[in-house]
């Protein structure tokens, strides 16, 4: 069926395509009597895919027409929504649609449904215009058409979750299979599988209606807000909110119960519900006066985000502090977080791929025992009915249908180790993930090293040269950087304590300076009342007040932040800035930075040191208070004074080198992705052991150039890194502050990684997509990253073929946290909903620990699932030797089989904990593979000679006594001594095949730490041989069967298949796990050479000098410019 002659783009950053659809009576009429005649059948079959549900009952039309549409998403989902067409008073309002908690409305205009978002603002100065707020009927208009300000989440129904459940093809398997055992009278393990599915499925929706509602609680509140409404202030409730409305804040701390533009006075808020990030940030009032483009990203330090605790409002003037309501519901930054918890992109799992296609081998390959079966029942004259019992009875075996309740055994039982262990599972399926890791990113700061920094040393600037290192910055000379670091923080004080970013707290306190925020109570001497002031509270101290007039929180895009100061008797206003060095000395003039500054940020970060430069701005004698409020960043943060350098020293966290050496024995790669300096994260990569002490480093940097023929060409130039350690490379400053020695080793060594900031990093990935994967190959240190270069750096990686894991504190990593195979998230906001795991331990030893924990998983689902394939074939072909002349195993020998001997070992797999060490050899990640697939059919061909074997053993005994088959009497077997033969034959394969597939080392612990999977294993041999040797005689009649005249009969089989489980195990164990997966599949993957995507391209490298040792390379990026 076609269906792309239809379908429309609706969204296309989403990738969103939407088609149509009119009701037609006929289609429903003849759908529904199909649905009757098939008996239910045909309705599985066509809700299946909502695309042809939509066309057997309805009709294709225009989206205007559309009473329902479909919805196809960049994954290739499809969803059906409901077009709602409002009457009477709210007719008014176009048709529209909800779909994934978004609103779309009918756009006359464009013929086109449009998504519904809030305010549309273009630019800034559009805000002051809506300061006077809404009347009352354009806010009814607004209500209806945005709907409640609510973030409702609907608890799916018991019902729906469970037909949502049973209908993946292993339960629609089940069921089929239960049928067959009732029609043939068999009802206990029928009863047994429907219990096992009960409790699955009942698990499954239990845990999804527990999470449905932990969220819908998490999410739910409303309060009482007051607005400008007709002009005066009232009280309404917060879910009557809607886009216009001016909120009048003043009453903290309280939850933001929408996104909001400030546009007067500031806010101190915590974000760790968005961000994961506890520090409390100061919010400032957007430029109403500014013409430029109104962008969330770009003006978020002016947005009050819904969820985020307020803490604190200051008045900066007579208005108050006001906002401007943005967006509301599902539109909000949190109602964006709960919409990508409810919907998240579609995972993966390549183990789940795998057991479907296994489903269709094991039904092709079924295909030779029900034409067999067939074939036999014609020849022994059986009736129709029963013929066709027969061969549906052979169809149950194709696929364990226990297999569902025990991969959701193995991955609980996974779970609560983790829970132990402090690591915190929010999807059991990422689980197995975890075992396959390549490469782990890891953020550098609160993950590798220390949350907190030390100040060691501050070095002043005069006169453009470096003054003499300062340790305490009471002996500071510079009246200018002592004010600096006074009053260039967004410290807030909360609950008489002062609270803010850990920097700005050491900056802060060192100065001996205290903090005030003065009230309207209090006499200020100053012309308004300022929202902080800053003095030095020291008896004989002169150092008048500086009142912090206005702030420019830090933002890591721009690598800065700012403050604007006037300090008491002088009038005067100054502009105090921090950031990162490289970015201050770009906006310092010339003539105020010292030649030799590059030298001495080379060293420091060199040297693992994290620095921050220091500048000022004097503003002219003229400046007002108001002006001020209305000058642009851009001009403030311009033609600086350099005043000089901040040093700081940020440890490694003491459980980083072990962890990390864990990893690096287990040839598992780790990559260091900060926003910190690179020099400084060089050094940092070399201390931990990212980077070896005998590799070298290459820095990269990228930059567009334009040639004589107007067309951009990236420009790439590498560099060797100067990596010296402590001992080896010094610095002198003397009297006249320039640099006299500055000497440091360079390392050439044959492997070469590759270093870069993430400017550099996404114009290779905008421009030049083949060197592109040259640098995530070799790359091991990225730094200066934003969020969405990290984002952008993990997919890179798994386009390359490798598991990759991320590992952060959740502050900027949310993103690379989610797209990642396994996310692991050190912060316990609730921002750590969007990682798979959360580790309280706050440090990366959780990370060996994980892979361990999914190592274990993925090998005990896989031996589990050899166990319970090889279980179910074996019984199989104990059915088709005894069908041989008509025969079949008695309901009690199935009950032993299936429950007694079968039902315990598959589920005890996943109680074997990990392996304490971690090997360098991978596990095997797909069931398909080589190895797993010739250990199944080896055991299989095995026990098929063994049956075979015991078959003619038996017959050509003179004792025996052929079997003769009954039509009248099908489904009532005889005893015979070929029976009783192939079936306690059959039942030793079970004790070996538990025996043989429970792996042990390098990923598991040995079997026998499993104390109760090992007493289980020891009664099923002595049942085997209790049952095999001297049965009592209820047991017999239990199990119809017919005992040799001669006891060396069964002494001699037992004794044969004990040599066989004997056998089994040494050829599984020696040959198989060791001969063939350890020197003879390696040899075959070298000669065949290498499969990945990452591997191939490691092979071509090799072949070229990459990275080279110094070059200037040019990329022609003319075809990609429009990226």
């Amino acid at each position: 069926m076609n269906l792309g002659n239809h379908l429309q783009t609706l969204d296309e950053e989403q990738n969103l395509k939407i088609q149509g659809f009119q009701t037609s009576y006929l289609k429903q009429t003849l759908t529904f009597i199909g649905v009757v005649l098939s008996c239910g059948l045909l309705w599985v079959a066509i809700t299946w895919r909502k695309s042809v549900y939509l066309h057997c009952t309805h009709t294709p039309c225009s989206l205007k027409e559309a009473v329902k549409v479909l919805l196809i998403d960049t994954y290739g989902q499809e969803f059906i929504s409901t077009v709602e067409k409002p009457e009477g008073k709210s007719s008014f309002q176009p048709h529209f649609f909800n779909f994934k908690k978004m609103k779309y409305s009918w756009n006359e205009k464009e013929k086109m449904f449009v998504g519904v978002q809030g305010l549309d603002i273009q630019a800034c100065s559009e805000l002051q215009s809506l300061r006077k707020g809404l009347d009352s009927e354009e806010a009814r208009k607004k209500l209806q058409f945005y709907g409640l300000n609510l973030i409702k989440i609907e608890v799916t129904p018991v019902i729906t979750l469970v037909l949502r459940e049973i209908r993946s093809p292993f339960y629609m398997y089940q069921s089929f299979i239960v049928i067959i055992w009732f029609l043939q009278l068999y009802y206990q393990f029928g009863i047994c599988i429907i219990i096992l599915s009960v409790i699955s499925v009942s698990a499954t929706v239990w845990e999804t209606r527990k999470q449905s509602k932990s969220l819908r609680n998490a999410v739910r509140s409303e309060s009482i807000a007051t607005v400008l409404r007709n002009g005066r202030e009232e009280k309404i409730s917060s879910k009557e909110l809607v886009p216009g409305d001016v909120l009048i804040l003043s009453q903290t701390p309280f939850t933001m119960y929408c996104d909001a533009v400030l546009v007067s006075g500031n806010c101190v808020v915590n974000e760790s519900m968005l961000t994961g990030e506890s520090t409390p940030i100061t919010k400032i009032p957007i430029s109403e006066y500014s013409s430029a483009p109104f962008d969330v990203q770009s003006n978020k330090r002016s947005i009050l985000s819904c969820g985020t605790e307020v803490l604190l409002c200051r008045c900066t003037d007579t208005e108050g502090v006001r906002a401007i309501v943005y967006r509301t519901g599902f539109s909000t930054a949190k109602g964006e977080l709960v919409r990508s918890i409810l919907f998240p992109k579609p995972v993966a799992l390549k183990l789940y791929s795998d057991l479907l296609k296994c489903m269709i081998i094991f039904f092709i390959l079924g295909s030779i025992p029900v034409i067999y079966t067939a074939i036999v029942s014609a020849e022994i004259d059986a009736y129709p009915w029963d013929a066709l019992l027969y061969v549906l009875n052979v169809v149950t075996f194709f696929v364990p249908p226990s297999l569902p309740a025990v991969l959701t055994s193995i991955n609980e039982q996974a779970q609560r180790r983790l829970r132990k262990q402090d690591i915190y599972c929010l999807n059991s399926r990422y689980i197995n993930f975890a075992g396959g890791l390549d490469v782990v990113c890891f953020d550098k700061t609160g993950t590798l090293t220390e949350d907190s920094l030390d100040i060691s040393i501050v070095v002043p600037v005069k006169d453009k040269m470096f003054e003499t290192v300062v340790l305490n910055p009471d002996q500071l000379s510079s009246e200018l950087m002592t004010k600096a670091m006074a009053t260039c923080h967004s410290l807030a004080r909360i609950d008489e304590e002062l609270q803010g970013y850990d920097l700005d707290m050491k900056m802060f306190k060192l100065t001996g300076w205290q903090l005030q925020e003065p009230t309207a109570e209090d006499n200020v001497p100053f012309e308004y009342i300022p929202p902080r002031i800053v003095f030095r509270n020291i008896s004989g101290d002169k150092q008048p007040p500086v009142a912090i007039v206005r702030l420019f929180p830090f933002e890591s895009s721009l690598k800065r932040m700012s403050v604007v100061t006037q300090t008491e008797g002088t009038g005067r206003f100054e502009v105090f800035l921090k950031g990162a060095p490289e970015l201050v000395v770009s906006l310092s003039r010339k003539e105020t930075v010292p030649d030799d500054v590059m030298n001495v940020l080379e060293y420091y970060s060199s040297q693992g040191f994290r620095i921050i430069a220091v500048a000022c701005k004097h503003l002219p004698d003229d400046t007002s208070w108001k002006k001020v409020q209305q000058m642009t960043r851009d001009y403030l943060e311009t033609d600086l004074q350099f005043l000089g350098l901040v040093v700081l020293e940020n440890k490694l966290k003491p459980e980083t080198i072990p962890a990390l050496n864990i990893l690096k024995d287990a040839n598992i790669r780790s990559v260091m992705v900060t926003g910190d300096n690179l020099l400084t994260a060089i050094t940092v990569a070399k201390k931990c052991g990212i980077v070896e002490e005998c590799d070298s480093v290459m820095i990269m940097k990228a930059d567009l150039s334009s040639k004589s023929d107007s067309k951009s060409c990236l420009e790439v130039s590498y560099k060797q890194a100067n990596c010296p350690s402590l001992r080896n490379g010094s610095l002198q400053i003397n009297g006249n502050t320039h640099i006299t020695d500055f000497s440091i080793p360079v390392v050439f060594e044959e492997q070469s990684l590759v270093a870069m900031d993430g400017e550099t990093f996404n114009l290779i990935r905008m421009y030049d997509p083949e060197l592109l994967d040259k640098v995530v190959l070799k790359g091991a240190i990225f730094a200066r990253m934003l969020p969405e270069h990290k984002l952008y750096l993990i997919e890179c990686f798994q386009n390359l073929g490798y598991h990759v894991g991320m590992c952060g504190d959740g502050a900027n990593d949310c993103g690379a946290l989610k797209t990642a195979h396994t996310g692991v998230s050190l912060s316990l906001a609730e921002a750590s909903v969007a990682a798979p795991f959360t580790s309280p331990q706050q440090n990366i030893q959780c990370i060996p620990t994980l892979i361990r924990e999914g190592r274990a998983t993925l090998v005990s689902t896989f031996d589990s699932f050899r166990y319970m394939v090889c279980y179910s074939f074996t019984f199989l072909l104990a059915v088709l030797f005894l069908f041989w002349d008509g025969q079949r195993p008695s309901d009690g020998a199935y009950v032993t089989i299936d429950i007694i001997l079968n039902l315990a070992p598959p589920f005890l797999f996943g109680a074997t904990r990990a392996y304490q060490g971690l090997s360098k050899k991978q596990p095997t990640r797909s069931i398909l593979s080589f190895i797993p697939c010739f250990s199944v059919a080896s055991f299989m061909l095995i026990q098929i000679a063994v049956h075979a074997f015991a078959y003619i053993y038996c017959i050509q005994q003179p004792w025996y006594e052929p079997f003769t088959f009954d039509r009248e009497n099908a489904f009532s077997p005889n005893a015979s001594h070929t029976g009783t033969t192939v079936l306690t034959t059959n039942m030793m394969a079970y004790v070996t095949g538990a025996t043989i597939f429970a792996s042990g080392s390098p990923y598991r612990a040995s079997f026998f730490s499993n104390r109760l999977y090992v007493a289980v294993l020891i009664a099923e041999l002595v049942l085997v041989g209790y049952l095999t040797l001297a049965p009592p005689d209820f047991m017999i009649h239990f199990l119809n069967f017919k005992r040799a005249p001669v006891a060396s009969f069964h002494i001699k089989l037992y004794a044969i298949t004990l040599g066989v489980l004997v056998f089994c195990f040494i050829y599984e164990k020696y040959f198989i796990q060791r001969f063939l997966s350890k020197c003879i599949v390696p040899a075959i993957r070298r000669c065949r050479g290498p499969i990945r995507k990452y591997e191939k391209l490691l092979h071509a490298l090799k072949q070229e000098n990459w990275p080279p040792s110094t070059q200037c390379a040019t990329t022609d990026s003319n075809a990609l410019k429009d990226s």
